[in-house]
């Protein structure tokens, strides 16, 4: 095959897997709520969506990245630093970032309220979605360390990414629940939300704990 015929064949792959990866998250979550999480095997996947369990297991090794998947930022948070503008400061470069991956297209928005349930009243995948975002602080440590140009275990760069996740996890609960699928609204309510979280932190910065003198 020429190199033209090549590209177009792994394109076609790549899409059909796509949609392979999507109905079966389509799949798994009518079960989950429809039976619940803990009771849906894998099995029971597999068999509701006309695949071998060999076949869903390559595409999802483990039942919780069947509901985790559709969440995760896999990356992006560090990725998305790394391209802002090089004199932009931290502050506003880390603020953009989180806009950006709060408001860029995730598929139905009503699908992900759903996969949110789901997560939310099961402890095993709520936390998986945690372990997600510790990876995610973890890689934008080294991203906020490179831009500053400091050492990755510098404490302002791990404590300002730790602190940037935790604000990603905290917003991220609180715009589930996003107005509609229309992309202007749901930017202008979590520019809203982020606006009143940054606004309060700013009147009342969170404490920091110190030691009081040895005695």
């Amino acid at each position: 095959m020429t190199p033209a015929v090549i590209v177009r064949v792994m394109g076609l792959r790549e899409r059909n897997a796509a949609r392979t990866r999507e109905m079966i998250i389509d799949t798994a979550l009518s079960l989950f709520l429809e039976r619940g999480y803990e009771t849906t095997k894998m099995e029971d996947v597999a068999e509701a969506a006309g695949i071998g369990t060999s076949t869903l297991y390559r595409y999802f090794p483990t039942k919780d990245l069947l509901i985790i998947e559709p969440l995760a930022f896999r990356g992006k948070l560090a990725e998305r630093l790394r391209n802002r503008p090089a004199d932009e400061p931290i502050d506003v470069a880390l603020g953009q970032t989180m806009l950006e991956l709060f408001v860029e297209p995730r598929g139905d928005r009503e699908r992900l309220r759903r996969i949110n349930s789901v997560v939310e009243s099961t402890p095993g995948p709520r936390m998986r979605l945690l372990e997600e975002f510790v990876k995610e602080r973890v890689l934008l440590e080294g991203a906020i360390a490179e831009r500053l140009g400091r050492a990755p275990d510098d404490v302002y760069c791990v404590m300002t990414a730790r602190l940037a996740a935790a604000m990603l996890e905290y917003i991220a609960e609180l715009t589930w629940n996003v107005p509609g699928d229309d992309s202007a609204v749901a930017e202008q309510y979590v520019r809203d939300v982020f606006a009143s979280v940054t606004s309060q932190m700013s009147a009342e910065p969170p404490a920091v704990p110190v030691l009081t003198a040895a005695t």
